[in-house]
């Protein structure tokens, strides 16, 4: 009796897997007979879009609640700078580790490292418990070095993931998913935050009882993280599957990422990457300077709406088929610019007024509150607009799924050194953010040039996706023979 031809040309089962030859990875599913044979709870399972989902609840229960912290201004506590300085190691060793993160996921996989970091994400939380309900610094101090460590594997993992798990035409929608999935973390953050510190009149730190509530989600994440599937595994909405390459030795992924490292491609976006979330420092010093508790509460709470929005907006710019690849990232490019420029102009403008007059602790029934806020309300959305744009760009360029994860973590490695030096800046300009907008304009505008003569080269379609193809056609003309 002859076998059942299995929906996946080069697997055994129900899932796709890797064969040392090129030619056998097949990245067309016969659909049909997939839906027949696999049941409908795996199939859902190893579907692209749950994957992402999957991914976007941990950047949820993670990252998301560490921007709520951040959101708080200064961690929420009475004094930003111990914040600060933890937040600078974090960064600092994030750094380290992401630039030969590229190695390190590619050898462990993306499963692992994700779990790694998830492991990771409940200490920020509890030392930021221990500063608030005990005075203990030594233990904030070396969450951020733990934290950097764990993040950034968790970090590399997740840049390679979102760049690589959706469809062609659908990449701008999916980036927009895991985006608004880190800000709906901080809106359940904010939440907590005002439920807690409400009360008028009260500044420095927040209450103790409020990092509780942040632990025990930071604790979820890692559930999920458990759940994730291999690359080769996984089948995209429009029946494809993910290109990836052979396993290369330790040696040969060193040399690919400092390949990548040195690419035009890294080169040209690096002082994006740089400038890219090195707004974070200073925003939320200018927040934990000027702010009252309930006030920086409330901004945390409301910061996200937009960002929603925002980001939903621009993943429909970036999918639009009637335009090609090229000229959606340029449209893209000067719509997410011009947007930060407008936000930068005014945050400057309101900061150089508070030097000249001090407002003092600004609460949310003041009259000065709207104007002096909104600038930080925007800058939730133009800046997560430029993460997201960024990594829609560098999946453009992408030969494999390994490719992605290299890139990811040469601009996660640069990025984190961006913002390495911004909290670090801010431990010595606390009460004058003046230094720090100025410096991150600067950052932009330096950008600028290198951003638009990389967005001038991008290819009309996805390398990955022609490679796809081309195999895909070698292995019709095997069968035919």
């Amino acid at each position: 009796m002859a076998d059942k031809k299995s929906p996946f040309p080069d697997s055994h089962e129900d899932a796709p897997s890797i064969s040392e030859n090129p030619i056998d990875r097949a990245l067309v599913v016969d659909m049909e007979h997939y839906q027949a044979t696999v049941p409908l709870w795996k199939r859902a399972w190893q579907h692209s879009l749950t994957q992402m989902m999957l991914l976007s609840i941990q950047a949820f229960c993670g990252p998301a609640m560490s921007d709520a912290i951040t959101g708080l201004g200064g961690g929420g506590l009475a004094s930003p700078r111990v914040s600060n300085i933890s937040t600078a190691i974090r960064y600092a060793l994030l750094a380290i580790v992401c630039c030969f993160g590229g190695p390190i996921v590619n050898k462990i996989g993306i499963k692992w490292a994700l779990i790694i970091g998830s492991m990771s994400f409940p200490i920020q939380g509890s030392a930021y418990y221990c500063n608030s309900k005990f005075g203990n610094e030594w233990y904030l101090i070396l969450s951020g070095a733990i934290g950097g460590v764990g993040t950034a594997c968790w970090y590399v993992a997740e840049a390679g993931a979102i760049m690589t798990l959706a469809p062609s035409g659908a990449r701008g929608k999916y980036l927009a998913l895991w985006i608004v999935s880190r800000n709906l973390g901080q809106l359940v953050g904010g939440a907590i935050n005002l439920s807690k510190n409400h009360e008028k009149g009260v500044i420095g730190g927040v209450t103790s009882d409020t990092f509780i509530a942040f632990v025990i989600i930071e604790c979820l994440a890692l559930p999920f993280a458990l759940l994730i599937k291999p690359f080769e595994k996984v089948v995209r909405s429009d029946g494809t599957k993910i290109v990836t390459s052979e396993t290369l030795s330790t040696k040969m992924e060193i040399k690919r990422i400092a390949r990548t490292m040195s690419s035009k491609l890294i080169l040209l976006s690096a002082f994006w990457a740089l400038w890219s979330f090195f707004y974070t420092g200073t925003w939320t010093t200018y927040l934990g300077t000027y702010f009252t508790v309930r006030a920086r509460a409330l901004s945390s709470l409301i910061s996200p709406f937009f960002c929603i929005v925002g980001c939903f907006g621009l993943g429909f710019i970036l999918d639009m088929k009637g335009l090609s690849q090229r000229r959606r990232a340029q449209i893209g490019l000067y719509t997410v610019v011009i947007l930060n420029v407008g936000v930068y102009i005014w945050t400057i403008v309101m900061q150089v007024k508070f030097n000249r007059n001090d407002p003092g602790a600004i609460d949310w029934d003041d009259k000065l509150y709207p104007s002096s806020f909104l600038p930080y309300f925007f800058v939730q959305t133009t800046g997560p607009l430029s993460q997201s744009y960024m990594y829609w760009l560098l999946s453009s360029f992408a030969t494999d799924a390994q490719e992605n994860v290299r890139n990811g973590a040469a601009f996660r490695c640069i990025e984190a050194v961006g913002q390495a030096i911004a909290y670090g800046m801010n431990t010595q300009t606390t009460n004058n953010p003046l230094i720090g907008f100025c410096v991150t304009f600067a950052l932009l505008g330096a950008s600028l040039l290198p951003m638009i003569m990389l967005v001038n080269t991008t290819p009309d379609r996805i390398p990955a996706d022609i490679v796809a193809e081309e195999q895909n056609v070698a292995r019709e003309k095997i069968s035919g023979v």
